[in-house]
């Protein structure tokens, strides 16, 4: 299974090959709307979909008003958190440039689906969120994903 990535700091970076600035599609998802995240590519910018459950009140998004370059580039979420059931906060980088920042009321998350897992470059099952791709295939490609816990 994926790690238990909620409820603890950690920081994924990916590489990434994009066809264009505009390009959309998923990075990494972890399970689906019924308790999950995606960090994803919404037209080239970076986003982030974060799902308790699916009432509306427990989900928190964010997509950055600036898009990632076309060709190789990366992207780094870093999620900052303290006790479990605490807050959280979520930053969504490349190199130095910050695109994003997402403040979360409470960390405790439990990822839900039927079989969800996760998933890199596309969101399989029951995705997380709506994509401009189907199941969010990645319009490129992502050579390396790195995940380190503190």
């Amino acid at each position: 299974g994926a790690p238990m990535m909620v409820m603890r700091p950690f920081t994924v970076e990916a590489d990434l090959v994009l066809d264009s600035a505009s390009s959309s599609g998923v990075v990494l998802a972890l399970a689906s709307r019924f308790g999950g995240w995606s960090l994803y590519l919404d037209n080239g910018r970076p986003a982030l979909f974060w799902s308790r459950s699916t009432d509306p009140a427990e989900q928190f998004s964010v997509v950055s008003d600036k898009a990632l370059p076309a060709g190789k580039t990366s992207l780094k979420m870093r999620h900052e958190t303290g006790r479990p059931g605490g807050p959280a906060e979520i930053v969504l980088s490349s190199g130095e440039v910050e695109f994003a920042r997402l403040k979360l009321p409470t960390n405790l998350l439990f990822p839900a689906g039927n079989g969800e897992m996760m998933d890199v470059g596309r969101d399989r099952g029951s995705t997380v969120t709506d994509y401009k791709t189907p199941h969010g295939e990645i319009e490129g490609d992502i050579p390396h994903v790195r995940v380190e816990f503190d």
